[in-house]
């Protein structure tokens, strides 16, 4: 597993993501959604809305799962922006965990502004 791989399984799980590697778990009504790529550090994934990737398929289900090529992971944002060169879609989402809130007499609730729990499946590009 390459250091980049390493480092962002060991950061995403210490977010409250669940890593899966080799395949997409099947799981009853979860969203799936491509991320574009990860960040090692923070251990993120980063979703670009499309036509293809609509933003509400990673943030109305209760469960996502996002799927990630890992020869998509980048070391960090400042390597996110320099591949995106000035490219920005309209919509760009970093996502380092599962929904949490503690708004309300700052008792921790999940799932309160998107999914309580989120997955990422790890995959090979073909």
């Amino acid at each position: 597993m390459s250091d980049l791989i390493a480092q962002f399984v060991t950061n995403a799980e210490r977010n409250g993501l669940i890593v899966h590697r080799g395949e997409v778990p099947d799981i009853a009504d979860a969203g799936i959604s491509k991320a574009i790529c990860g960040l090692a550090d923070p251990g993120s994934v980063v979703f670009a809305a499309s036509p293809e990737e609509p933003r509400a398929r990673s943030i109305l289900p209760d469960v996502h799962i996002a799927v990630l090529d890992e020869t998509r992971i980048l070391a960090d944002l400042s390597a996110l922006f320099t591949e995106l060169d000035g490219e920005l879609p309209s919509s760009l989402a970093v996502v380092s965990g599962p929904s949490r809130s503690a708004d309300i007499e700052q008792i921790l609730v999940l799932g309160v502004h998107g999914p309580r729990e989120q997955h990422v499946a790890l995959v090979k590009s073909a």
